[in-house]
């Protein structure tokens, strides 16, 4: 295998779009936006900028990588459709890791509470250990709602670290916890990526799937429907 793998990753799931092509340590490409509206077409722009930028085409990657969530439902479709579609045109391993696993900071003797947007009162929430393994089940609930189920299922004074889009909401409630220095990015996922494709020596595995905490907010219209007979369809 390789010394110097290519991973092209992505992350449309969050406040934060990312797209970033890194071969081993070093980063080819990196764009980052706070964009939510048009991100599947800024997604394949910048992805094809990247490659053209360093003379490379899909074949000449190794592994793709694409965020799954939690976060924007809108954008967790667009990044798994695209990265999806490419690694099954180029025939490409394609690896899929949460928006927890993004922003997972393992600092030792502290636990990591990250905390993603939902774009509503709740965020999603995980609590994670210094080496990335959860503590407590994630959930989507408010802030509030989150920091008693916290202190009622993790008893006890501890270092804490925040992390994500959504930790500002933790603030105020926790002024003695500590953000993170720098937030997760498709650089990370890049390099998560690599090390598992490493660890698996580089093996095909299923697709990745959407990672859902809630149910999609669908509106069922009041208005009452009209089925059109065969000589007005």
């Amino acid at each position: 295998m390789p010394d110097q793998l290519k991973c092209l990753a992505v992350n449309t799931a969050t406040k934060t779009l990312s797209i970033a092509l890194v071969e081993g340590d070093a980063v080819l490409y990196f764009y980052e936006a706070a964009e939510t509206r048009d991100q599947g077409n800024l997604l394949l722009n910048h992805i094809l900028t990247g490659l053209r930028d360093n003379d490379l085409d899909f074949a000449d990657l190794d592994v793709l990588a694409v965020v799954t969530g939690p976060g924007s439902f809108t954008g967790i479709r667009i990044g798994l459709a695209t990265m999806r579609g490419i690694a099954l045109a180029a025939d490409k391993p394609l690896r899929g890791f949460s928006s927890f696993d993004m922003f997972a900071e393992h600092v030792p003797d502290a636990v990591n509470i990250i905390a993603v947007e939902s774009w509503r009162e709740e965020l999603y929430f995980a609590v994670m250990d210094e080496g990335g393994h959860p503590l407590i089940d994630c959930g989507n609930e408010t802030p509030e709602a989150f920091l008693g189920r916290f202190r009622r299922e993790l008893p006890g004074e501890r270092p804490i670290r925040l992390s994500g889009d959504g930790a500002g909401a933790l603030e105020a409630l926790l002024p003695s916890a500590v953000r993170a220095e720098k937030e997760g990015d498709a650089v990370t996922v890049a390099h998560l990526a690599l090390n598992r494709f490493r660890a698996t020596g580089g093996d095909k595995q299923a697709l990745p799937v959407p990672y859902y905490l809630r149910e999609a907010d669908v509106t069922i219209s009041s208005k009452p429907t009209r089925i059109l007979d065969a000589k007005e369809g």
